[in-house]
């Protein structure tokens, strides 16, 4: 059964931005990406036609989860139409699934997504990212944040690794995957590295122009080794199970010890 709420706690903070609506002091208006994500057929296209390889990313996804042998929990922030975690827990022992965005439309997809998968329990939840892992009074085996966290700002990206292995089941993992930027790299260089990227997507131009604008104004990747060295300090074993899109994202599981 598919449960779906509206959380009623709090709301869009001051300068909130991105699916996950981390803080920004240059971004001034958090409505237009809420927009950009509840128009999800734009997204939609680039997950149908694999632009950024999210069959790879969540093929090793369903490796992860498939090592558990025991029913797990898993708590998705960001989770958008769920399109490519569905799959990846097919034949894995998944009991409860969380799935929380702040675009509504995105998990009107997600419903149809669930409505034939064998997953005993889930729950859609319309609600800032951050907000939902501070504010559970659950604790997850899994928890996922998938192309979410390069809204935030450096130091909310910091505060969600801790507040996350806070929300950790004992044994839990933490799965992170999202874009990035290399080394030494300029947010300006990436964005001319993620173009020349995009530019090769089978999708119409117009979608693709609507795409890097959104990318162009909202997205704030961190660099690779910073990523890592957040969360060792944070107190969590790094392994970094994917790379590719030509360098442009990163799939790390992260490990309390």
């Amino acid at each position: 059964m598919v449960q779906w709420s509206q959380c009623s706690s709090g709301g869009p903070r001051t300068g909130a931005v991105g699916r996950g609506r981390g803080t920004l002091a240059d971004v001034s208006s958090n409505d237009e990406v809420a927009i950009f994500f509840s128009n999800w057929q734009t997204y939609r296209g680039v997950i149908e036609t694999n632009s950024m390889e999210h069959i790879e990313v969540f093929a090793a996804v369903h490796s992860i989860l498939a090592r558990r042998t025991a029913p797990y929990t898993l708590f998705d922030l960001g989770c958008g139409d769920a399109a490519a975690i569905g799959p990846a827990m097919l034949g894995t022992p998944v009991q409860r699934y969380v799935g929380v965005d702040c675009a509504a439309g995105a998990l009107d997809f997600a419903r149809e997504t669930f409505a034939d998968r064998a997953v005993p329990e889930v729950s859609l939840i319309v609600d800032d990212l951050l907000q939902a892992v501070e504010t559970t009074p659950e604790h997850f085996d899994i928890i996922l944040a998938s192309f979410a966290l390069h809204h935030f700002s450096d130091a909310d990206k910091q505060r969600f690794l801790t507040v996350a292995r806070d929300k950790l089941a004992p044994g839990g993992e933490l799965i992170l995957i999202d874009v990035v930027r290399l080394d030494g790299q300029t947010r300006e260089e990436y964005l001319d590295r993620y173009r020349a990227f995009s530019s090769g997507w089978p999708l119409p131009q117009e979608t693709r122009d609507k795409i890097m604008a959104h990318v162009s104004g909202y997205d704030y990747p961190a660099e690779i080794s910073a990523e890592e060295t957040w969360a060792r300090d944070t107190g969590y074993t790094v392994e970094q199970f994917y790379r590719g899109a030509r360098d442009t994202q990163v799939g790390w599981l992260l490990t309390p010890h």
